[in-house]
């Protein structure tokens, strides 16, 4: 089986684009730029019918680790939607130690149970959120060579 396409992928709402900007650049320079995938880096990628579909399986299954921004503005965006929707799917296949939730505040989130863990990260850096996704990631590889 070969390694997915992406070690991180991101999954956010424009409102905190700049932050997420941050995470993105700051990963990038520990995983390379075509090995996190952000929305800004890959617009003529994204740039095609059957987005949708698209983003199902570049999430799904080109994506080591999918990190999730959780707040009130993603929940009310229809991209976002149809992005935790394939979380949820990897959820449901007992596939949750690919997703990380981060929270930006403490919207209710459609999906989101009570027993879920996340990572509040409000006021932490870019930088700060890029090495806890980096920590995570490296937990998720010992745990999978281990496995093996």
């Amino acid at each position: 089986e070969s390694a997915p396409r992406f070690a991180v992928a991101l999954s956010y709402p424009g409102e905190h684009r700049v932050l997420v900007t941050e995470v993105a650049d700051a990963l990038a320079e520990r995983l390379g730029r075509d090995h996190v995938f952000f929305d800004r880096n890959f617009q003529e990628e994204l740039a095609r019918p059957n987005l949708d579909l698209y983003l199902q399986d570049l999430y799904g299954q080109q994506s080591e680790l999918i990190v999730v921004f959780l707040c009130a503005a993603y929940d009310a965006k229809e991209w976002c939607g149809l992005e935790w929707r394939a979380m949820r799917n990897l959820i449901k296949q007992r596939r949750e130690d690919d997703i990380m939730p981060l929270r930006l505040d403490q919207a209710e989130i459609a999906g989101l149970l009570s027993i879920d863990s996340y990572l509040d990260v409000r006021g932490r850096s870019g930088a700060q959120i890029a090495d806890s996704i980096l920590k995570r990631l490296g937990a998720n590889r010992t745990a999978d060579a281990a496995a093996q």
